[in-house]
């Protein structure tokens, strides 16, 4: 039986349409299950749905962020309210796509049964990629092509503090009107910190968001085919 695990996430509120790994992935457990008692008993059932669940928040993050820049096109202060959703939406986007990672390091360490602290248990710490590598060395060679992505998004995390300048830097280097696009973007690759951002130039590189997120989709999605991959041969093993 279906266990419909998409629905019980974010899509299900939203029209984007549902990754095909995970319909895919439903109709593995299709094959596998008999009973829903059986289906939401087995752990792949549950990392499943979380999986796709966190999923589905990057994407409803990523849709927010798009939408605040065409809801307010009428109102008189519609740039500086564009401005401050954005920068609300972009830590929550962070925070779900920094979910998605740990999900799926979680679901990796699981199925492989690798001894890692839970603090441990991250595409960021080095001791989680040495434990795979010697455990199922197949399997990190697949995960492998996506390090530098991860690598990128996970500093994303790591330094928003510094690259997320409040309105009021914007407003001393572009002006107190500064256009919309400017108002809207973050610094990309910061040479300081929130304490030096002050100082900051016009010559430092701005990146829109969602120009980031269009980058990092297919790798999100990518790594998602990847664990679906993973969960569908671990529905062979004992639960």
């Amino acid at each position: 039986m279906k266990t419909r695990f998409y629905e019980r996430t974010a899509y299900q509120l939203s029209d984007q349409p549902v990754p095909g790994c995970f319909v895919w992935l439903d109709e593995q457990f299709d094959q596998r299950f008999a009973t829903y008692e059986e289906a939401f008993s087995h752990p792949c059932a549950v990392m499943a749905e979380s999986l796709c669940a966190r999923m589905a928040d990057v994407e409803m993050y990523a849709f927010l962020i798009e939408d605040a820049r065409k809801r307010h096109t009428v109102d008189p202060k519609a740039e500086e309210k564009a401005a401050l959703l954005t920068r609300s939406f972009w830590v929550g986007y962070l925070g779900a796509g920094r979910a998605l990672l740990d999900v799926g390091a979680a679901i990796l360490a699981g199925l492989y049964d690798l001894a890692l602290p839970v603090a441990a248990i991250s595409f960021g710490h080095g001791d989680f990629w040495r434990q795979l590598v010697t455990a199922a060395p197949n399997v990190h060679r697949r995960y492998h092509p996506l390090r530098l992505f991860l690598t990128e998004f996970l500093r994303w995390c790591n330094e928003s503090a510094h690259r997320i300048p409040p309105i009021l830097v914007v407003e001393a280097q572009f002006g107190r009107y500064a256009p919309r696009d400017d108002r809207l973007r973050f610094f990309d690759e910061p040479n300081f910190t929130l304490a030096e951002m002050h100082r900051a130039t016009v010559h430092a590189r701005w990146v829109d968001p969602l120009a980031l997120h269009i980058r990092w989709k297919p790798q999100f999605l990518s790594l998602c085919e990847k664990l679906t991959v993973d969960l569908s041969k671990a529905l062979e093993r004992p639960a």
